[in-house]
């Protein structure tokens, strides 16, 4: 109030705004002196208080603050970042103070999802993951969806194996929709095909589940991460990745053309598109639907009922 008082008037002394104010003088000169601090108003030598242009000298000062709220952001992001060295270091402590971690151990469903956040938080690596049911489980917990989320925009790997029958309906093939437009890579197998639901986080550990509403394995031996890492990149060699069911019309066309068995280049003369475009094409469909072949993606393409028109 004061300020906006000194703004609106004339140079006045301390006492002369005081007294237009109604307030006490010893309150009128300590305000102002804090004013002066902040570099808002000036005394001069005939002891009059004036003030310089708003945009200027409060313009300055909210600077400041900017720059000091910056500094405080990049001293809590660095803060943040030490967390897992911080853990780290703490683990480290535990492992030479006291009894070492155990191979494995066994976690309650209760507790499942309070364990796969924390090896979110505390490994390294790639997150790979197998699931036979999707309707259940720690993954379906906010906290641990929150840390996926981190894991994959810090630029952590995320692939998952996911049966087919989650394609079948609309409410988990929005579900899985949704996960891999956030980053998540997927693949998909026959439920009878994948032996046993489990998540491989890094090098570190890895996630057993034994069914629904049993308890989970969390195992930490160094050899058997390495061969449920093995297990995990055989089942996804073998999966088919996800082609949607918004395939345009051309692009269906395209499959078609290449299920017939025609060369690049008789598909170009059909299609009347020149030999790079469609190659670019099909380059463009095998990375949006995770297909590592042509083969891979004509039995995604084959699964979904979007080549029955070439078959006929």
């Amino acid at each position: 109030m004061l300020y906006r008082h000194v703004l609106r008037n004339l140079p006045r002394t301390p006492e002369q705004h005081a007294e237009a104010l109604g307030w006490p003088a010893d309150r009128t000169t300590r305000l102002l002196r804090d004013l002066e601090r902040l570099g808002l108003v000036r005394h001069t030598a005939d002891g009059t208080v004036r003030v310089d242009d708003p945009r200027a000298t409060v313009g300055r000062l909210l600077d400041g603050e900017e720059v000091e709220l910056d500094g405080r952001r990049r001293r809590l992001l660095e803060l943040r970042e030490a967390l897992e060295t911080f853990e780290h270091d703490y683990r480290r402590g535990l492992q030479l103070s006291g009894p070492r971690t155990p191979p494995w151990d066994r976690v309650a469903p209760t507790e499942a999802s309070a364990a796969v956040d924390h090896l979110l938080r505390t490994t390294t690596g790639g997150l790979l993951q197998v699931s036979r049911y999707v309707s259940y489980g720690p993954g379906h917990e906010e906290e641990v969806q929150r840390q996926r989320d981190r894991w994959l925009s810090s630029g952590r790997s995320l692939r998952s194996v996911f049966p087919q029958s989650v394609l079948e309906s609309e409410h988990w093939s929005d579900w899985a929709r949704g996960r891999a437009a956030d980053g998540e890579e997927q693949r998909y197998l026959p439920v009878d095909a994948i032996p046993v639901a489990f998540g491989v986080f890094g090098s570190s550990a890895v996630v057993l589940s034994t069914g629904h509403q049993e308890d989970f394995l969390i195992v930490r031996d160094t050899s058997l991460v390495e061969v449920f890492t093995a297990l995990f990149e055989e089942l996804w060699r073998r999966a088919e990745p996800a082609l949607g069911r918004d395939v345009s019309d051309g692009e269906v066309r395209l499959l078609e053309l290449l299920a017939l068995g025609l060369k690049d280049e008789a598909v170009a003369r059909q299609l009347g598109l020149s030999l790079r475009t469609v190659r670019r094409r099909i380059a463009t469909l095998m990375a949006e639907h995770g297909a590592d072949t042509r083969y891979q993606l004509g039995l995604a393409a084959g699964r979904l009922g979007l080549l029955d028109g070439a078959r006929r």
